[in-house]
């Protein structure tokens, strides 16, 4: 793709090129309609007229709560041509984790499915920056006394571009990424930092104005927003976007849509290979699936390459490897050198020599091409660039030639079904429950790929605890990913002497466990 010049490294800019240069091209197919690059544009900057008619400012915060969707797109661009800054929610999300996302990010205004407006009426009293709620669907004139007004009354207004002056280095989204020993961190991403991830995107994939992108993954992710709906935009190319991945549906989109490159997560891979051999397995144009890990398997049967990048949502890509270059097994890739310096340190900060596993450490070679801070965070800021550098927080090893091989996470995250998820915000929900003292949450390696959720809990003195109890506590408290697959209810838990828990030693191999699988008692 063609260089990008600073001063265009904003969303608008690419809409309004797009609109411009390919009018009626279909960009998205959603629920069976083509939206075409100039609807696109018109609906955006309706949607941004209707946001700045409620009072948005720029710089101001505003939530989306929605499936997947056009509408969803819609809010996100309005939200951006209008000057705001936008901030995806999981739409899974409910009551404490909620509350603090959006209490954190200064949100002023949110745009909710209707299916999700009860998750925002249970929170709306702690949230005192909020003043105005937009609702997608069926809504009265207010939302737990708050103002509210219909999505689709943004159709009544000027298709007129309101062209808010707008900087690469203006903040453009706090996307979430959970914590590991603390609540979530909003990462505040640029204009700039996202553009660049995007950018970087389509230089891995290969990705060209021909290509037709099909994805099943959430647009409060940014793999679906920022690596999907964007990235097609900037391309001129054509995104089919479905509700949600499913396995026995996925190659029959991909042939019916004709689509040359997929999005997954890791645990996407096997479970594709999971599903039944079928005679048609490679009778399809897609050549690439972003991403996973190297997967012969995978690759022989389907005819796909896996591409296997590193990176987060608050840098980018870090490492990859070129689709015309022989792949290392087990590494992701070389440095990406045109846009960070990448290495890795001991405890010390001290690089690491060829073998030696440690953390990886990152800093970009341009302004902003990364994440500005963590929002309303300067102490979590100040740490992850110490020594200036960002510290990922994720340990890997690196050979003579350059090659990233990656080992594990850092600190206690979990990963299931595509979704990180705080240990210290899950105990927290836990250890709610009356009859909870404490709880320590593990990841345990599960067959798809990423992580099962177990669960170790003491009760509370004179009290005991039911396994069944405890997984409906979860149904009705936590996201569904949250909620864990094993429990172990144990009398105490081991400490060390300043009484922080011990997790290495829960997550051992130990005679005296009793752990309950909550499929295996589904089966019986």
């Amino acid at each position: 793709m063609e260089t990008i010049d600073c001063g265009d490294r904003t969303i608008p800019f690419f809409v309004r090129r797009l609109a411009r240069e390919t009018p009626q091209q279909p960009v998205l197919h959603v629920a069976g309609h083509a939206i075409t690059c100039a609807q696109l544009d018109d609906a955006t900057s309706q949607f941004a007229n209707f946001m700045i008619s409620l009072g948005l400012e720029p710089g101001e915060k505003a939530a989306i709560m929605m499936p997947n969707c056009a509408e969803f797109v819609v809010a996100w661009f309005g939200i951006s041509k209008a000057g705001g800054v936008y901030v995806p929610i999981n739409t899974e999300y409910r009551g404490a984790i909620l509350q603090y996302q959006l209490l954190k990010a200064d949100v002023a205004c949110v745009v909710v499915d209707a299916e999700y407006l009860h998750c925002i009426e249970e929170v709306a009293a702690e949230l005192p920056l909020l003043r105005q709620v937009i609702v997608h669907g069926p809504c009265g004139a207010s939302v737990a006394g708050l103002p509210a007004r219909s999505f689709f009354e943004a159709k009544s207004f000027p298709v007129t571009d309101p062209r808010i002056a707008l900087k690469h280095s203006d903040p453009h989204a706090i996307s979430y990424t959970s914590g590991t020993t603390g609540p979530s961190k909003g990462v505040l991403a640029s204009h700039s930092h996202v553009i660049t991830f995007a950018l970087d995107w389509i230089r891995c994939c290969e990705f060209t104005r021909e290509d037709r992108l099909y994805t099943g993954m959430p647009l409060f992710h940014a793999l679906g927003a920022w690596l999907g709906v964007l990235t097609t935009v900037m391309a001129g190319a054509q995104m089919l976007l479905v509700p949600r991945f499913s396995a026995s549906r996925y190659w029959d989109d991909v042939r019916e849509f004709d689509a040359t490159i997929g999005h997954g997560i890791f645990s996407v891979v096997p479970i594709l290979l999971k599903q039944p051999e079928r005679p048609d397995d490679r009778q399809h144009r897609m050549t690439r699936f972003y991403l996973g890990q190297e997967n012969r398997a995978f690759e022989e049967r389907f005819g796909c390459r896996v591409i296997e990048p590193y990176g987060q949502t608050e840098t980018g890509f870090l490492t990859y490897t070129p689709l015309q270059e022989q792949r290392r097994p087990g590494s992701c890739g070389r440095t990406n050198a045109l846009n960070f310096e990448v290495k890795i340190v001991d405890g010390n900060d001290e690089d690491c020599a060829p073998g030696v596993v440690g953390e990886v450490v990152a800093r970009p070679t341009h302004p902003y091409a990364m994440m500005s801070e963590y929002h309303n965070d300067k102490a979590a800021t100040v740490e992850a660039f110490r020594n200036l550098w960002f510290h990922t927080g994720d340990f890997a090893r690196r050979d003579e030639d350059g090659y990233f091989y990656y080992v594990d996470r850092k600190k206690d995250a979990i990963r299931r079904r595509g979704q990180n998820i705080s240990s210290f915000e899950l105990e927290y929900a836990m250890n709610q429950h009356p009859k909870v003292l404490e709880s320590a949450a593990l990841a345990v390696p599960s067959a798809m790929g990423e992580d099962e959720v177990m669960l170790v809990v003491v009760p509370r003195d004179g009290q005991s605890l039911d396994p069944q109890e405890l997984w409906s506590y979860c149904d009705g408290r936590m996201p569904k990913f949250w909620c864990p697959r094993f429990l172990e209810i144990r009398a105490e838990m081991p400490k060390t002497p300043t009484q922080k828990i011990q997790k290495y030693l829960l997550r051992q191999d130990r005679a005296d466990a009793v752990i309950h699988d909550r499929e295996a008692k589904m089966r019986e």
